[in-house]
């Protein structure tokens, strides 16, 4: 489990390495273990933690902790992101596009274009965590 994680999040920072240098600023080098994320609860009972940058603001890398079972009405980002499953089984698809709905165990990724409608889900037996990649805000708007 740990591997997956650290190979989940090292796949991540390389697709998102100018977030990590400013300008000439490198940021400073950090840990943070796994029991000691600080998690933000939003509505659906979905969980985020911020990795780099500010999720809310700009570019970003952040954990999404979902329960075992749940899973997303359909909704769009006003940004493309890049996901890599850490923890759990998932599926990320396009409603009424069946080839879409593979099953993603702990270790496989995922990209959903901006504005592209989609269901994210968490398969029952147990929670997923997430760890996701984008270079704007993280938004949810649903999809009509």
């Amino acid at each position: 489990m740990k591997s997956v994680i650290q190979t989940g999040l090292a796949l991540l920072v390389l697709a998102g390495c100018d977030v990590a240098v400013a300008g000439n600023a490198v940021t400073p080098t950090a840990r943070t273990a796994y029991e000691d994320v600080q998690w933000d609860i939003k509505p659906g009972g979905r969980q985020l933690a911020a990795v780099q940058g500010d999720y809310t603001k700009g570019a970003h890398i952040k954990l999404i902790r979902f329960g075992a079972g749940q899973k997303t009405p359909p909704h769009t980002h006003s940004y493309s992101y890049t996901g890599v499953v850490v923890k759990g089984q998932a599926r990320h698809y396009e409603p009424g596009k069946p080839d879409t709905m593979t099953i993603l165990p702990p270790g496989s990724f995922w990209m959903i274009s901006a504005n592209t409608p989609h269901i994210s889900e968490c398969l029952p037996g147990e929670d997923c965590v997430f760890a996701t990649q984008s270079d704007g805000p993280f938004d949810v708007k649903r999809a009509h």
